[in-house]
């Protein structure tokens, strides 16, 4: 599967836009977080620096 990334724009959210766009808990960030299709955003990185478990899954990270 190849991918062109000519007209691609990276684009992500925080630890913050992702808690409320999901409506993400304190009790919800204690768990194992799965994010499909994350791109760029700083959510992982964010919530892991906080001491958070999360694994971003997504085919631009080829690139």
């Amino acid at each position: 599967m190849a991918f062109c990334l000519d007209s691609v724009v990276p684009w992500g959210r925080n630890l913050n836009e992702y808690r409320l766009m999901f409506c993400l808990s304190d009790d919800d960030m204690k768990k194992r977080i799965t994010g499909f299709g994350d791109g760029p955003a700083s959510f992982n990185y964010q919530a892991t620096k906080q001491g958070y478990s999360v694994t971003s899954f997504d085919p631009i990270y080829a690139f």
